[in-house]
């Protein structure tokens, strides 16, 4: 038998790694969460030897954003494993994160929709994704509609932070090639935008997402003019 024997009762060595990233208005941890795991917490500090203190009182799965954070300021996060025996010591390796101060212009981030597939998640990139800004879709009829959710849950919503705002770039793939269609936000009193895709079947537009807050792009075939017939091949004489 190769390998060492286990031990009755002793559960193995709880191993992850925490990685943090520096965001404007928020520093973004993750890692990789062990199986049989509940949640971690996620303890931070000003000093590297503590003391720690947890920054939520339940537990949470990565990504997690810290957005209290102060811009330039730095700290210290550990997280400690919440387990079927109950509350984990923070595990060791603390890192280091520093929030960065806004820009002239919000952070970007970048939302992918398949509108052949709606029920798969979205693919999200940029400043904050996933952590501070979710998104999901549906489609029926042909119509699109895609939520851009804040989800900075650790923040009260009724504290306004501008250096949390997105500005948000929708992508809509897999509609109707060639096919023209309306886009108007939710609550937008302004008239619709057109738009047309191209041989790619692709639409992209922009939102402003305010944080907290939300936003839902709807997206609907324009059937007020027929698409072009094609042209017919002269058969000549």
């Amino acid at each position: 038998m190769n390998g060492r024997p286990g031990l009755a009762g002793v559960r193995p060595r709880h191993r992850t790694a925490l990685r943090s990233t520096d965001g404007i208005g928020h520093v973004l941890l993750d890692w990789a969460p062990a199986p049989g795991t509940a949640g971690y917490v996620v303890h931070r500090s000003d000093h590297y030897e503590g003391p720690y203190a947890p920054l939520q009182p339940g537990p949470v799965l990565p990504p997690y954003a810290d957005t209290r954070a102060e811009p330039g300021r730095g700290y210290w996060y550990r997280i400690a494993p919440r387990t079927p025996d109950g509350p984990q010591p923070p595990l060791p390796g603390p890192v280091r994160g520093c929030a960065l101060a806004p820009g002239s212009a919000p952070a970007g981030v970048r939302v992918r929709i398949d509108a052949g597939a709606p029920h798969r998640p979205a693919h999200l990139t940029g400043d904050g994704a996933r952590a501070l800004v979710t998104a999901t879709a549906t489609a029926r009829d042909g119509t699109v509609e895609v939520r851009v959710v804040n989800a900075a849950a650790d923040r009260p919503c009724a504290i306004p932070v501008p250096a949390l705002g997105r500005r948000v770039t929708v992508e809509v793939a897999g509609l109707e090639p060639g096919a023209r269609y309306r886009l108007r936000p939710a609550g937008d009193t302004g008239p619709e935008a057109l738009a047309h895709t191209g041989p790619d079947g692709l639409v992209r537009t922009t939102l402003d997402l305010p944080m907290p807050g939300n936003r839902t792009l709807r997206l609907a075939p324009d059937r007020t003019r027929p698409h072009p017939a094609p042209a017919k091949e002269d058969p000549g004489p």
